[in-house]
């Protein structure tokens, strides 16, 4: 290349840089994508409530907890923990009108409630309503259902109604999608176990009917024994009939007085999921 070739060329090189540098760019520049914003969604706290009861989201949602009553509340995760059930441990105060804000990336399960207005019952794995609050006899509690598919959970899974006693055994269990669950009536009297309703899908997707569970009164000498099989997936949430109703408002179960472990329901939940 002649002199003259080379100083032209040298000037278009040094053209370039000027007008990007210009521009407020340089040759190592990198272009950055913006990610979106996660999704997120709200829970109103209101009357020592968590409205709604039962809230359903995609996994990487962000929750967040809107305090509208006058005093501080607390959101705290039940002690109990599974592979689908509080893999995220939660514990934060609310101030009066404030907010807060936890991120559930696992699919499963969040049971959580406000332990400065109720209380955990270690005996029976629930939790328990305090005397004197605006919704009493229902607990301030609430369930986050992350959908998604949760490994190695088991085909079967077995429950049951506790001798002399209106309540579930195992409250809350899981199954993969195709699943069965068996509850046994120990109890001498009766229990009929049926779905909230009023709920949409992926809260109980499917019926279950009406469940009969003579005991040992009716059905000597151990009871009777009622299997479902679960063929879709999502939260069924169901409650004994006969020692308990559904509030039509939050559409919760809520225990009658005449029920043997008042205030607490007897209620459950049956978490189904893909393989």
């Amino acid at each position: 290349m002649s002199r003259s070739l080379y100083r032209m060329a040298l000037l278009c090189v040094l053209g370039t840089l000027t007008l990007l540098v210009g521009c407020g760019l340089t040759p190592a520049t990198r272009y950055v994508t913006l990610m979106p914003e996660p999704p997120s969604t709200t829970v109103t706290i209101a009357e020592s409530m968590f409205t709604p009861f039962i809230l359903v989201v995609a996994p990487g949602t962000a929750v967040m907890w809107h305090n509208s009553d006058p005093v501080a509340h607390t959101i705290a995760t039940t002690p109990e923990s599974t592979a689908y059930l509080n893999t995220l441990t939660v514990n934060q105060s609310i101030p009066a009108g404030g907010m807060a804000s936890v991120t559930f990336s696992q699919p499963g399960l969040y049971h959580y409630y406000d332990p400065t207005v109720s209380d955990w019952n270690a005996d029976f794995g629930r939790v328990a309503p305090r005397q004197g609050e605006p919704h009493y006899p229902m607990p301030m509690e609430g369930m986050i259902y992350v959908t998604g598919t949760i490994a190695q959970l088991p085909a079967h899974a077995a429950n049951s109604v506790i001798y002399l006693h209106d309540r579930i055994a195992t409250n809350i269990l899981a199954v993969r999608t195709g699943g069965t669950v068996s509850w046994h009536n120990y109890d001498t009297d009766p229990h009929f176990l049926l779905p909230v309703l009023g709920w949409d899908a992926p809260v109980n997707p499917v019926d279950i009917g009406i469940n009969n569970l003579l005991g040992a009164d009716a059905a000597p000498p151990d009871g009777e024994t009622r299997t479902i099989t679960f063929t879709t997936p999502g939260l069924y949430y169901y409650y004994c009939q006969t020692h308990a109703a559904v509030d039509p408002v939050y559409l919760r179960a809520v225990a009658r007085q005449m029920a043997s472990e008042y205030p607490i329901p007897m209620e459950g939940w049956v978490l189904v999921s893909g393989n």
